[in-house]
């Protein structure tokens, strides 16, 4: 190698010391961005200590147990509440498990996040801070035998300080859950820490007051056995309720076509329908209670909406003489032929429960909640099935009728026509399912001219032979009733000329900007396909005094009828909705008034006086 191709001496000591340098003065500069990046990697179960808290050395078998979970986070550290102010904020969720057969997990009941301003954000975050406790309802069937079984608990989290959040993670945790054995002695825990956090889980039913509060009162005052009295009469008073209506067409038609068994099987048969509602009420009920859902949201999707309205439509067919309403051979024969004119009565009843869904009153919002704080599966399945049998009682008797109008002589054609005006009642309650699907200026214009095409059909067209002057005087007047109510939604709209209460969109942020503001809140909870709900905007919201003294409210409107995602399902947490329609008063300072709550349809005045109570007069 030539001289000057020589590289000088040291070289690759500068070269490394060049190098050296470089990193170091990079290293220095980008010092203070390391802290925040190295959290970003940190788990946040890290920063807060996830522990369970027993109440009792040992849980009694049949009964009802409260449970409750800590969580202790380092000095300041927190974590968003269950119920975040914002959607992209990661909630905080305990979920509780077990293998073990005998123990059912029911609620998991979150307090009230705090809300804290940080600098990173224009409003108030619902956070959970120090020491907070989640509370669960476990409940223990009375056959389960005494020794040791196992929870699984699995919290999801994100723990942030006032600068930054760290990597959302999930911890677990095993609890030990020892079964004492009957009549042993139980040592009670950590008394002080369930007594100061009693109001957590009294907030389950206390919030919602009204009929909650009646059916706890009355449990434990008058016991079980009374209380299921209680519970059958108020299913006897369901069938009031109009969504009870396309039950009567499906209970005549089946039973009408079972002739052969008038006598004594048709009383067999009755009571199978009655027990196949019963089975459905009473596992629909049961599911909602220990999982805080409507029964209206199985509605709350419009493929469901649409299924619904078309097996409203299939079955109205058999009013009209398509088809006659009988269970498929493939079913019956699963109960073998001697039996399958019972099995099919049985699947009939089963089915049918489900048309009422929309037409959740008080009275069952009320014991959704109860049985929903009670924890308890086996209570739940009894309240439910008594509810059921007070429901269907009713269609026993109509089922006997249904079937001796099967033997009347000169049934001919106006029973040709009675079963039509099932039909068409039931095609009205499918077009009502369909509304949330059809735009609101076309909605009026189908309706209306389908009730006009229906009169005219039932009162005109549907020839009656050797129909005498009642019958034809009925058949005139039925269809008239058609026509009018198809000319009160063809006219043009009154209400909207009239006076009318301006909604804001409900979320947690516009109930905090109402707080600050200082004005007390109407909340309403609302569908679609809520009947009640209806009722309450046309009857009540639209009186000139209600509408009035609404301008001294903030009046927001929480739509559930595609159930608005994790916002809507925060609202519905936070104020313990089980169903639609629901209306929450809030005073100025953000709390609810619990004496106030509307479940249901309320008349204008009674609802001017909730008002009234809520501003003092």
């Amino acid at each position: 190698m030539h001289d000057n191709q020589r590289q000088p001496e040291g070289f690759g000591q500068h070269l490394f010391a060049v190098i050296l340098k470089t990193l170091l003065i990079w290293t220095l500069l980008l010092a203070p961005l390391c802290p925040p990046a190295y959290a970003q990697l940190v788990p946040s179960k890290e920063k807060v200590a996830f522990s369970f808290v027993p109440g009792k050395d040992k849980f009694e078998p049949g009964a009802s147990h409260r449970l409750l979970f800590q969580l202790k986070f380092n000095e300041g550290w927190h974590s968003q509440s269950h119920n975040p102010t914002m959607e992209s904020l990661v909630p905080t969720a305990l979920t509780v498990t077990t293998e073990d057969k005998g123990i059912t997990i029911g609620r998991v009941i979150y307090p009230e996040g705090k809300l804290t301003t940080f600098s990173f954000s224009p409003q108030p975050l619902s956070t959970f801070t120090e020491t907070t406790y989640i509370g669960v309802t476990a409940a223990i069937d009375p056959s389960t035998p005494p020794g040791n079984y196992k929870l699984k608990a699995l919290l999801k989290i994100q723990a942030c300080d006032d600068k930054s959040c760290l990597v959302p993670s999930e911890t677990g945790l095993e609890v030990a859950f020892a079964v004492s054995a009957k009549g042993e002695a139980v040592k009670t825990l950590n008394d002080d820490v369930y007594t100061a956090n009693a109001g957590l889980f009294a907030d389950t039913s206390a919030k919602t007051g009204g009929e909650s509060g009646a059916i706890k009162k009355y449990f434990d005052e008058q016991g079980l056995f009374v209380t299921l009295l209680f519970v059958f009469l108020g299913g006897l008073a369901l069938n009031l309720t109009p969504c009870v209506y396309p039950l009567i067409p499906i209970t005549v038609s089946y039973f009408g076509g079972e002739s052969e068994t008038k006598k004594g099987k048709l009383f067999v048969h009755a009571t199978l329908y009655l027990l196949g509602m019963s089975a459905m009420y009473s596992s629909m009920g049961l599911f909602a209670a220990l999982t805080g859902s409507m029964f209206g949201a199985v509605l709350q999707h419009w493929s469901v909406t649409l299924l619904l309205a078309g097996v409203m439509a299939a079955l109205s067919l058999a009013m009209f003489g398509v088809y006659e309403i009988r269970m498929p051979s493939a079913l019956t024969e699963i109960g073998g032929k001697n039996r399958q004119g019972f099995f099919g009565t049985f699947m009939m009843g089963l089915t049918v429960g489900i048309i009422a869904a929309p037409c959740i009153g008080p009275f069952v919002l009320g014991l959704l909640t109860f049985v929903g704080e009670k924890g308890d599966p086996l209570l739940g399945f009894l309240m439910f099935f008594a509810l059921s049998l007070g429901l269907g009682l009713p269609f026993v008797v109509l089922a006997m009728f249904s079937g001796a109008l099967s033997s009347l002589p000169r049934s001919g054609m106006w029973m040709v026509w009675v079963k039509q005006v099932f039909g068409f009642i039931m095609l009205t309650m499918g077009l009502y399912f369909l509304q949330p699907l059809i735009p609101k200026d076309w909605y009026s214009a189908v309706f209306g001219l389908f009730l006009v095409g229906a009169g005219v059909t039932l009162g005109w067209i549907t020839k009656v032979a050797k129909a005498g002057r009642v019958f034809t005087g009925i058949k005139w007047a039925t269809g008239l009733a058609f026509i009018a109510g198809g000319v009160f939604f063809l006219l043009p709209a009154n209400s909207e000329s009239g006076p009318r209460i301006t909604w804001e969109k409900a979320s947690l942020p516009a109930i905090e900007r109402a707080k600050s503001a200082g004005k007390p809140v109407i909340l309403d909870f609302t569908a679609d396909w809520c009947l009640p709900c209806k009722e309450l905007e046309n009857y009540t919201f639209s009186d000139k005094d209600v509408v009035k003294l609404s301008n001294r409210f903030t009046m927001l409107r929480a739509d559930v009828t595609t159930g608005g995602g994790a916002h809507m399902e925060a609202l519905k947490a936070r104020f313990k909705v089980a169903g639609v329609p629901t209306i929450v008063f809030l005073d100025s300072s953000g709390a609810e008034k619990a004496e106030l709550r509307v479940v249901g349809f309320a008349d204008a005045p009674a609802f001017l006086g909730k008002m009234k109570g809520a501003v003092g007069g």
